[in-house]
């Protein structure tokens, strides 16, 4: 680690004490070794207790610091925001990173993610096709807050058709906002990395779903079920899951379906150096492994809430155009499409609405996003105050 400046060792008076670092929570201020190397970062998380044994060994305080949360981050809508749902699923991305990034300095962190599960329940029972296609369509600066916020809307679309309570349901979008709080930073850096993980990195991940429930617990969660559906979520049918690697009569279906929501959203969110799989791709993947890896009763579940061409997802039309999914029909091989440009010539001005059950601008085939001549994000107007298919 990169040495701070000389003068910094005469500012070392201070050895940390037990009451400043703690398993699983943010550290208050920076720690360093006694020669002026920084050891651990103001704002990392303890995620052994050996860790924090070898912090109390060898750390100092700089003289001086002050031991104070930083500002928290606002994302306020605005007082009368356009009924825009790729717009607001943007704004919850913003209320999410703030939840994860300031966890453990906020006094009320359960009640403002109950208010976050709320409002995407909300939108994904008033507006469930612009929701689908914000998980495709949506851009983000960061991917572990995006990720979480994409399971909990894909989750709620899902619990629509389960019979759950209200508690229940609450408790699945709670754990899926927060299942990664403890590597989301490392998630940022993963979406960029193509090289293998380093053992450090493997050890972080091994580890987040009992440090994310430990960091849960310091932040006062007291729902059970939602500690072990955090806990569990990388829990496989397989049996070679991870933390505790239940065998697949363990394994409750809550947290299966949790597992399932996880992996669907990673493989359609596309990383800085590959695209997302195309949503046939990624739910054909899932089919194939159903009774072997998934509950076929979910994967069913999940490709009849998707579509075979989800909102948000783009294809070919037998017009030689290329179009935009806006909205699921009765007869999932007809969506209503939203046509962007012919296949050989520039984007239309205006995209043009074209009913898919016409002959004429059949569906003939999925394609990359890649192809529809313009950038996703100038497509949020397409979804502007529709309400979609239920």
């Amino acid at each position: 680690m990169p040495s701070r400046l000389p003068d910094l060792k005469k500012q070392l008076q201070d050895k940390v004490v037990p009451e400043q670092i703690n398993v699983g929570k943010e550290l208050a201020l920076d720690v360093y070794a006694r020669n002026g190397i920084l050891l651990l970062s103001k704002g990392h998380y303890v995620l052994t207790g050996l860790q924090r044994e070898k912090l109390l060994e060898m750390g100092y305080t700089a003289d001086g610091q002050r031991i104070e949360p930083p500002a928290l981050e606002q994302a306020e809508r605005p007082e009368n925001p356009h009924e825009n749902v790729l717009h607001e699923m943007a704004f919850l991305q913003q209320r999410t990173r703030t939840l994860l990034k300031y966890s453990l300095q906020l006094p009320d962190f359960s009640q403002r993610v109950a208010r976050l599960s709320n409002d995407v329940i909300d939108l994904a029972e008033s507006h469930p096709d612009g929701v689908i296609a914000s998980l495709l369509l949506v851009p983000f600066k960061e991917y572990g807050p995006a990720h979480a916020l994409h399971t909990a809307a894909l989750l709620a679309l899902l619990t629509r058709r389960m019979p759950l309570s209200e508690e229940q349901r609450h408790s699945v979008l709670g754990a899926a906002l927060t299942m990664n709080m403890s590597i989301s930073d490392l998630q940022n850096q993963l979406h960029h990395q193509q090289e293998a993980l380093s053992p450090e990195q493997e050890q972080q991940i091994e580890s987040h779903p009992l440090v994310s429930s430990a960091i849960l617990r310091e932040a006062g969660v007291e729902d059970e079920l939602w500690h072990w559906l955090v806990q569990t979520h990388h829990e496989s049918w397989l049996g070679n899951g991870y933390p505790y690697g239940l065998a697949r009569q363990e394994i409750q279906s809550l947290s299966h379906i949790l597992h399932i929501a996880d992996i669907t959203c990673a493989k359609l969110t596309p990383r800085s150096y590959r695209p997302g799989l195309l949503p046939a791709t990624a739910l054909g993947h899932l089919f194939k492994r159903k009774d072997i890896e998934f509950d076929p009763a979910i994967t069913t579940l999940l490709i009849k809430e998707l579509g075979i061409y989800p909102p948000g997802s783009f294809v070919k039309l037998a017009s030689n155009e290329i179009g935009v999914v806006l909205a699921r029909r009765p007869k999932a091989s007809e969506p209503q499409v939203a046509a962007l440009r012919k296949l050989d010539g520039p984007a239309y001005i205006d995209a043009l609405i074209r009913e898919t059950s016409n002959p004429a601008h059949k569906v003939l085939a999925p394609c990359p996003a890649t192809m529809a001549g313009v950038r996703a994000s100038h497509l949020a107007r397409l979804w502007r105050g529709q309400h979609g298919h239920a």
